[in-house]
């Protein structure tokens, strides 16, 4: 009911310019490189000036920044009308959160029927992430997809697991989570075999080596003009958010990945025995590690949410609820967008009920009230913030913005970023970005927590009382 009424009676208005605009920059870069152009330069821009929506009479380029492996599909896709295109990659989109739903579930040890998956699907479907994702067109949800298909490949050691390593690559800073099963032979094997392929795609659709040179001298250039902007979620840019200097933010955010990484290689050891525990905790890591993090990258969190949320324990479960209130609900969307307040506040409820419903891999029963006391705390603390201190959207704020001749894509990028505000400090921005980051290292805290007295007893598999310790319902399913 809630879902409804975030749907129908709490609906804002649309958003202005066209539906899937990140779909737009891979359809033109697809019809760039279709006609022998540059799909990393300005030359994108006389495609996604033609499509419906977009303000033709000023530059607000969208670069395109994805790995050349995947320009045969989006030269595929560009080969139809836009419209024809963008319903085909929506259905494909469609096609990606499902197979993202039952590969979580089945990791979950989750009995897979009817309603057990269709409770996993409503609740992914309420979350921000995939909102955004599916209003953006992202290419997020399907290599999250392919993330989960990978690590279920991997537990069953079949060799499919290339397949979906190689596709889980289409966003590679999602992709790297996936590395963390390098510690294990036959999956450092498949896995080795998936990136050996990736690379031999990127250097045929990208020029050979020295378009791949030029490939990650752009993604740098991106990646710095946008490194701090409030539209961003990694620690430097949240940092940033509250007047760190560039120079400090940027040492600090390098600082967390020096520790982060080593410290989820390190669990990912201890818990060899439980391979998808140390992949649960890299995931749920992952936006302290790497520098380029968006809002809609948090949909491969849904991954270790689900499989918590199915273990027998009642405090994992009970962190895991609370974790999800805090990655899920897209409280920076509400100070860009003011109008969809009492819809965020709607689905906030909702998402805490969705996941109260989530199937149990066993008949253990389990408290509500952490995700319900954490969707009301968050709604009052964070609603009001964001409310109070809007931030600037791109494109809207750009104004009469035109870009000078010599500029490349990424230039263009980061001086529209500029123009619009989204590089000056916005401290409530930054406090509603820490969120998520803040429930992110309390779901990887949830992961080890809840693997390692299963990675203990399965090295020294002790009884007492003629009990073996290993059963204990200690541990989640997938930890097992």
């Amino acid at each position: 009911m809630l879902a409804a009424l975030a749907t129908t009676v709490f609906a804002p208005p649309p958003a202005a310019g066209p539906l899937g605009r990140d779909f737009v920059a891979y359809y033109a870069a697809g019809a760039t490189w279709n006609a022998g152009g540059d799909p990393w330069s300005r030359d994108v821009w006389r495609i996604e000036r033609t499509i419906p929506g977009i303000d033709a009479t000023r530059d607000e380029l969208l670069p395109f920044v994805g790995p050349a492996a995947a320009l045969p599909l989006w030269s595929l896709l560009a080969r139809w009308p836009f419209d024809g295109a963008r319903n085909a990659w929506f259905a494909l989109l469609a096609l990606a959160l499902g197979a993202l739903v039952v590969a979580a579930a089945a990791l979950a040890r989750v009995r897979l029927t009817a309603t057990s998956v269709a409770s996993v699907l409503l609740f992914a479907a309420l979350t921000g992430p995939v909102i955004g994702a599916v209003a953006l067109g992202q290419a997020a949800l399907v290599s999250a997809a392919f993330v989960a298909l990978a690590l279920l490949a991997l537990e069953r050691r079949s060799p499919w697991a290339i397949g979906a390593a190689l596709v889980a690559a289409i966003q590679p800073n999602l992709a790297l989570a996936l590395a963390v099963r390098l510690t294990e032979r036959r999956a450092a094997i498949l896995l080795s075999a998936a990136l050996l392929l990736f690379v031999a795609l990127t250097l045929l659709a990208g020029g050979g080596a020295t378009g791949f040179a030029r490939y990650l001298h752009v993604l740098a250039q991106h990646g710095a003009g946008e490194r701090f902007d409030v539209i961003q979620y990694g620690v430097p840019a949240v940092l940033a958010s509250f007047g760190l200097a560039p120079n400090s933010a940027a040492f600090a955010g390098n600082a967390c990945a020096l520790i982060v990484v080593p410290a989820v290689v390190a669990a990912a050891l201890r818990l060899r025995a439980r391979p998808f525990a140390g992949a649960a905790i890299a995931i749920a890591l992952l936006p302290w590690a790497v520098p380029f993090f968006h809002e809609h990258d948090f949909v491969i969190e849904l991954l270790p949410v689900i499989v918590l949320a199915a273990g027998a324990d009642a405090r994992v479960r009970a962190a895991a609820g609370i974790a999800a209130m805090c990655i899920f609900i897209d409280w920076l969307a509400v100070a860009q967008r003011p109008e969809i307040a009492a819809q965020t506040a709607c689905l906030a409820f909702a998402l805490a009920c969705a996941f109260v419903a989530l199937p149990l891999a066993s008949a253990n029963a389990t408290e509500p009230w952490p995700a319900f006391a954490a969707a009301a705390l968050l709604t009052l603390i964070a609603l009001p913030l964001a409310l109070h201190f809007p931030v600037p959207v791109w494109p809207n704020a750009l104004g009469a913005f035109h870009a000078a001749p010599n500029l490349d894509a990424s230039a263009v990028w980061a001086a529209e970023q500029q123009r619009a505000g989204l590089d000056a400090p916005f401290p409530a921005a930054g406090f509603l970005r820490a969120i998520p980051l803040l429930g992110c290292a309390g779901l990887a805290l949830a992961a080890y927590f809840a693997a390692v007295p299963a990675a203990i007893t399965t090295r020294s598999p002790r009884t007492h009382s003629g009990t073996a310790v290993s059963d204990s319902p200690a541990q989640g399913p997938a930890m097992q």
